[in-house]
């Protein structure tokens, strides 16, 4: 194993900032690590939402797994109730949000990826092989 390469991320609870209207800190990728995603923990606070928004670049999709606490996600106009244990799949293009009315802030992991970013991947994986 390359003992140059990082193999655990310790969580910062003092490192999460304030993005799309949750508290986050985004985790991956991270150096020395190809990967054909990103991926963030976020918390949405209690009685709080998250921005709606549509995933930029065109052709991201989404994905949440749910952690801890319960909230509704809105996938366009279509609410979904979710707690601890379910993921959530956010299609490219459409438009979404977190709801949290409870009291209980709402921890969840986001994994985002697009076609141009697995084709990057898998084009430096064969590089790397070749």
């Amino acid at each position: 194993m390359n003992n140059k390469v990082k193999t655990i991320e310790k969580m910062d609870w003092t490192a999460l900032v304030r993005e799309y209207g949750v508290d986050g800190k985004r985790l991956l990728p991270w150096d020395g690590v190809a990967l054909p995603f990103g991926g963030a923990y976020c918390v949405v606070r209690a009685k709080t939402s998250s921005l709606a928004h549509v995933n930029e670049p065109k052709g991201e999709q989404e994905m949440f797994i749910c952690i801890k606490g319960a909230a509704t996600v809105y996938i366009g106009l279509d609410p979904v109730d979710v707690n601890e244990g379910d993921v959530v799949f956010i299609p490219a293009g459409v438009n979404h949000y977190v709801d949290n009315t409870h009291v209980q802030d709402f921890h969840m992991y986001s994994i985002w990826w697009d076609a141009n970013t697995v084709k990057d991947y898998v084009n430096k994986k064969e590089a790397s092989q070749a």
